[in-house]
């Protein structure tokens, strides 16, 4: 495989991987949309519970949970990942229809048979689409890859979102026809095929971001090969990556804990008007857009374990006055940093992920998506509980103390893990 040496551009991408970003727009434009309207329509449409509104956002997690764990060792054996990229495309085009026919029956099994098929298929896309950014990006700025891959996604999503969410706004006045009123829905899925189709076609995989101008790929291939003997018979490397995947699975219970109820919350204690919710919702998006990939740049400079305690604390912070807010557009205002914060933590996990080793990135990434979707799993059924049994304020109480928790083993994961890696962080090696 021939490997080439691209100059940066201001934002460190090759031509290619640039290419892939413009397609992925089409992939994102119905995320949003469909994840804001499935809490609501699941509790006012069907009548569920938290408890049950949780099972049918864990339907998606759970599909993505599975895809994701034996995606990554497919990734690394299969000749084409752009074909994988393709059928995780459609067939998340498929699931759309579904959703969209469960929204006019108001049929909740129907629903999270659909959001399950998407996530399971989203595991399928996103696992190589993954070791692409890896690959086509400086690992010094790998973080700034993945922020850039957020903020396209998140444009996608804007978009979609807009163009949902107005079109509900003009025909709603005049009918109450489901078929109508989500017609976006099938919409996102033939653009879904769309953007496999033109993914499969135009994005070459032989091209790869190397440093390593002078050598062969064989000798590329034969060091990759040596550094990956090290890592694997390191104790130091084992005992890290079980910390880390504690931290993936904890982490994760932590964040999902309380976010799919946060609109009902909203609606429920502080506006009740939907459309409002919409609007102050919207700037969420926004944000993800115009800093995912400066936050990327930033935590890049951060040596991991500075920028995890950083975020953490900062997480915890803002969640706390987040469910001590009493005004809708000061509960958009501090919505705005809790998501920059998740964007900055995920970011930076993602990076030391894609380090620790070149030649199974997949099976890494495919282990790492497994145990952080199931605790996403476990996270929003203990939220529905909770919140049915307790108050609607206990999730958002448990995921403060939860995440400052989490900081001592993030940081023996990353003093452990970090001699090991096959990519180091240059600007802290002499710290290794």
């Amino acid at each position: 495989m021939k490997f080439r040496l691209f100059k940066d551009d201001e934002s460190r991408f090759t031509s290619d991987y640039n290419q892939m970003l413009k397609i992925i727009i089409l992939n994102s434009l119905g995320f949003f949309y469909i994840g804001f309207w499935i809490p609501i329509i699941t509790r006012s449409n069907m009548g569920a519970s938290a408890f049950q509104i949780s099972l049918v956002v864990v339907s998606n997690v759970i599909g993505r949970m599975i895809s994701g764990f034996f995606m990554g060792f497919i990734a690394d054996r299969t000749k084409s990942k752009t074909r994988l990229v393709m059928i995780g495309s459609f067939m998340r085009g498929v699931s759309y229809f579904i959703i969209y026919a469960a929204f006019i029956t108001n049929h909740i099994f129907l629903l999270g048979f659909g959001h399950a098929t998407l996530g399971f298929m989203a595991g399928v896309f996103w696992i190589p689409f993954n070791i692409f950014v890896a690959e086509k990006s400086n690992k010094d700025h790998r973080s700034h890859a993945y922020g850039k891959r957020d903020s396209i996604n998140a444009v996608g999503q804007i978009i979609g979102a807009v163009f949902g969410f107005t079109f509900i706004l003009i025909v709603s006045p005049y009918t109450d026809n489901p078929a109508i009123i989500y017609c976006a829905i099938p919409i996102y899925g033939i653009a879904n095929f769309i953007a496999g189709i033109l993914f499969y076609r135009n994005i070459d995989e032989s091209i790869k971001f190397s440093e390593l101008t002078d050598v062969s790929s064989s000798e590329i291939d034969s060091t990759i090969t040596n550094k990956k003997s090290k890592i694997f018979k390191s104790p130091g490397m084992i005992i890290g990556a079980f910390f880390l995947i504690s931290i993936l699975f904890l982490g994760s219970i932590n964040g999902s804990i309380a976010r799919p109820f946060l609109n009902i919350y909203l609606i429920e204690n502080i506006e009740s008007n939907v459309n409002l919710v919409v609007w102050a919702y919207l700037p969420t998006g926004l944000l993800a857009t115009l800093l995912a990939p400066k936050l990327g740049a930033l935590v890049d400079k951060l040596h991991p374990s500075v920028g995890i305690t950083i975020t953490s604390l900062l997480g915890a912070l803002v969640t706390w006055f987040l469910i001590n807010s009493a005004n809708l557009w000061v509960f958009s205002l501090l919505l705005l940093f809790d998501l920059a914060i998740v964007m900055s933590s995920g970011l930076i996990f993602q990076n030391l992920m894609s380090r620790i080793s070149s030649k199974h990135r997949g099976k890494i990434f495919g282990v790492g998506d497994f145990f952080a979707f199931f605790g996403s799993v476990i996270g929003p059924i203990l939220g529905g509980i909770v919140w049915d049994l307790i108050s609607p304020q206990s999730p958002f109480i448990i995921s403060i103390f939860v995440e400052l928790s989490l900081i001592p083993l993030y940081l023996a994961a990353v003093y452990l893990l970090l001699p090991h890696v096959a990519e180091v962080y240059e600007k802290n090696k002499e710290k290794l």
